[in-house]
């Protein structure tokens, strides 16, 4: 295999990567403005011409360990069935709404609230354009698009490592700590991998000062677009994908207005456009009287059934609550790997990556923070509740864990202008 240093970025990657997740977030826009089949049809036959150029054209050549990764996700996706609770009652039958609605609204009569049919359901719009194109609907094929989904983010990670060993370090490490969450049709493995690709992308524009652009505009402006891309893909997967957004939009401002660095109209307009759809979702659920939902629970109910913070207070004076956060949030065998791996490369490179150090770190314990907040004001059982935090834990076990390698190889190569 070729194990040579690349030239970093692969613009090639990141000029797919940012096609790909156009063709993924105009499925969901055409679906959105109630478009005719054939849109619907003819942009997912774009998206199947670009994954096949990715697999068999030979400027991919030396991304074979990617290629062999996403086909064998999607055999294992499509040879396995829909069994997690979560992606069978909530985004699979989202999916099946749409499919046989034929209506990405279907969710606003507010059939069978539970289901949160106030979530963004971008990945649901994309498995109902398969099942439309394979005529009928079943409980397996249509999560195997949850795989496609996933791709434009991982392009953008590859082709910011600098050779195959890393790339095909990086995917061993995404196996070991995602598990199953990746094929089973559950969205946290999504959210995790955008999230780091779309913090990556953000650093890049607005903070890194050496980065190799080859002195052409196109490239930044297929960075940025990849940037959006990915941004409004993260907010319309799930709940926490709006959230992380929203953190690392505060950590942003707070970086440039601690490193003095002057706010332009470009930044403006790109979190601009990046919010504008999962706004326009949130504002079409409620004029359509669909009530948010917390953990399942209607956004009343669950503010105020019993006061929020009479919950966090009750819990926090019961020794139980410490031992059921420690043993799932705290002692996680991954969790634990992946701090390690950071924290040996935050002691070799953090001098000569000051900057990056403090961005990552920010966004990750603000969304640790966050998750304390709500397993403590849960109105569910917490024991039963904290059952979910693995799922949400593999957002801060992969980014440590890709920021780690991505910072450590800067060790011996230097970004050119």
């Amino acid at each position: 295999m070729n194990v040579k240093v690349k030239n970093i970025p692969d613009w090639n990657l990141i000029h797919i990567s940012s096609l790909i997740g156009f063709i993924v977030f105009l499925n969901y826009f055409l679906w959105s403005i109630h478009s005719y089949n054939f849109f619907l049809y003819l942009n997912f036959s774009g998206l199947l011409v670009l994954i096949l150029y990715f697999l068999i054209n030979r400027n991919f050549k030396k991304y074979n360990v990617v290629r062999i990764f996403f086909i064998t996700l999607l055999v294992l996706s499509l040879g396995s069935a829909t069994l997690d609770w979560d992606a069978r009652s909530v985004w699979i039958f989202h999916a099946k709404r749409i499919f046989f609605d034929n209506n990405l609204y279907s969710g606003f009569d507010n059939y069978m609230p539970e289901l949160m049919n106030a979530y963004p359901i971008l990945p649901a719009s994309l498995s109902a354009t398969l099942a439309k194109i394979v005529g009928h609907w079943n409980e397996i094929f249509p999560k195997s698009t949850n795989v496609v989904i996933l791709l434009p983010a991982l392009l953008i990670q590859c082709s910011l490592l600098k050779n195959y060993k890393l790339v095909s370090l990086w995917l061993m490490f995404i196996l070991l700590f995602s598990g199953r969450i990746l094929i089973n049709g559950l969205m946290d493995g999504l959210v995790a991998m955008y999230f780091i690709s779309f913090s990556v992308i953000v650093f890049i524009l607005f903070f890194e000062k050496n980065f190799n652009f080859k002195k052409s505009k196109n490239n930044r402006f297929f960075l940025i677009m990849s940037g959006i891309f990915l941004g409004m893909i993260l907010t319309l997967l799930k709940n926490e994908g709006f959230v992380l957004i929203f953190l690392i939009f505060i950590t942003t401002i707070f970086l440039k207005v601690l490193e003095k660095i002057k706010f332009k109209f470009e930044d403006l307009i790109f979190w601009a456009i990046i919010f504008i759809p999962i706004i326009i979702w949130k504002a079409l659920a409620l004029y359509n009287g669909i009530q948010p939902r917390i953990m399942g629970f209607g956004f009343e109910n669950a503010m105020y059934s019993q006061n929020l913070f009479e919950r966090i207070f009750f819990r926090l004076s019961e020794l139980k609550t410490y031992e059921l956060i420690f043993s799932n949030l705290l002692i996680n065998e991954k969790l634990i790997i992946s701090l390690m791996i950071f924290t040996y490369c935050f002691i070799k490179m953090f001098k000569k990556n000051k900057l990056l150090f403090i961005f990552i770190i920010s966004n990750v314990i603000l969304y640790y923070i966050l998750l304390y907040f709500i397993y403590l004001s849960t109105p569910h059982d917490l024991a039963w509740h904290l059952n979910s935090s693995h799922r949400v834990l593999i957002t801060i076990i992969l980014a440590l864990t890709f920021f780690s390698i991505y910072i450590f190889q800067k060790k011996k190569e230097k970004f050119i202008k």
